[in-house]
């Protein structure tokens, strides 16, 4: 709100240098969403390659792919590896892309506030590149510093490294980089995924931290760090009258035990504006079959403001899955379908999340060309 007052009152003592300038356009979360996941796994199927003069075309198939199933909402990567699919003056831009001088998320924003679509910028902040590429970043890059410092502010976990997010300077760059986001681009919001700590993570990745605390328990520990980012990021988009949620793993016990992502610690505080459970798992499942799970989460939301988006893999449609009943992923044309129906008999629906665009449209089989007709359908 602040922000959006100084920038109105610049213009009023300004008005002559304001009066060309473009107005920000800012699309609320839809009442359902139905959302579309666009992945650096999108950008390199789909983007890489093409050529730069037809980029914004590309972009604009992709975002007419999406209406042509209902698609109400784009979670877009802007920073999947701390790189940049933007003009980042903070990370290099992504190596998924070839063409370092396109603003890839301004395109998306563009064509898909034409389509009066919300579009949100997606970020995984912990975690870095491989070993093998951060051995190509700029000697000046604040991370490859860091790196050759041997800093606690990262850390090399079989072979990729990690921000360790208990240090004030990951929390202050993390932020800046959000800010910088909002500040330059006209999203609806920021969207997170379930990369926090990496599963497994040894202890000498926060031990230092850990050590001058005042928590026994390291699981503790870890999840206060998180909190605290969750809250930060909360704080900054809601001060810009923007959008903030989380995509945690669906299975909540690993995600809250194993990488320290404590969905119901959020909600409960309401320091998320949604979440959106991966509940990749069919009906069938030998450990976590949909219907169960998607209760558990709706005895999380409890009587909660925070929206509840199911997270739905599309990736699994026409794929033979080891521990599912075949039938229901090979051959049920429906699928996808009837687990949004499902998903509306919780009390906090808000709408469905499909992972991701490449499983529907790339070169997909016979079965997932039909899910998505009946998704079509579903408008």
């Amino acid at each position: 709100m602040i922000k959006k007052i100084l920038k109105l009152v610049i213009c009023l003592g300004l008005l002559a240098s304001c009066t060309s300038k473009k107005e920000p356009v800012y699309i609320p979360l839809p009442e359902e969403v139905k959302a579309m996941w666009f992945s650096y796994v999108d950008y390199e199927t789909f983007l890489k390659d093409t050529p730069k003069d037809q980029i914004k075309e590309e972009i604009e198939k992709i975002i007419e792919n999406c209406e042509s199933i209902g698609v109400n909402t784009i979670f877009v990567h802007a920073v999947a590896f701390t790189d940049a699919f933007y003009d980042s003056n903070i990370y290099p831009k992504s190596n998924k892309v070839n063409q370092k001088d396109i603003d890839y998320l301004e395109i998306f924003i563009e064509e898909a506030h034409k389509k009066n679509m919300h579009v949100e910028a997606w970020i995984n902040p912990m975690r870095s590149v491989t070993v093998e590429e951060a051995a190509l970043w700029e000697e000046d890059f604040i991370l490859k510093k860091w790196v050759n410092e041997a800093n606690d502010n990262i850390y090399n976990f079989e072979g990729r490294y990690y921000l360790n997010i208990a240090t004030e300077e990951n929390q202050k760059l993390i932020i800046s980089v959000i800010e910088e986001i909002i500040e330059n681009y006209d999203v609806d919001g920021i969207h997170m995924d379930d990369y926090f700590y990496p599963a497994k993570i040894d202890d000498g990745f926060d031990d230092n931290q850990f050590a001058g605390s005042s928590f026994n328990s390291i699981s503790d520990f870890r999840k206060y760090q998180v909190n605290e980012l969750v809250e930060k990021i909360y704080d900054v988009v809601h001060e810009n009258d923007l959008v903030f949620g989380i995509s945690p793993s669906g299975n909540i016990e690993y995600s809250r035990d194993v990488i320290y992502g404590d969905t119901e610690a959020w909600v409960n505080k309401g320091i998320v504006d949604y979440v959106v459970p991966q509940i990749y798992w069919g009906y069938t499942n030998k450990t976590k079959p949909f219907e169960p799970t998607l209760q558990e989460w709706q005895l999380l939301m409890g009587n909660t403001d925070t929206k509840l988006i199911i997270g739905l893999a599309a990736y699994k449609v026409g794929i033979m899955s080891k521990d599912s009943d075949n039938e229901e992923w090979m051959k049920d044309d429906k699928i996808l379908s009837k687990q949004i129906e499902t998903s509306k008999t919780v009390k906090n629906y808000s709408g469905y999340a499909l992972f991701s665009y490449h499983s529907l449209f790339g070169e997909n089989n016979e079965n997932s060309k039909r899910n998505k007709e009946n998704l079509s359908q579903n408008e």
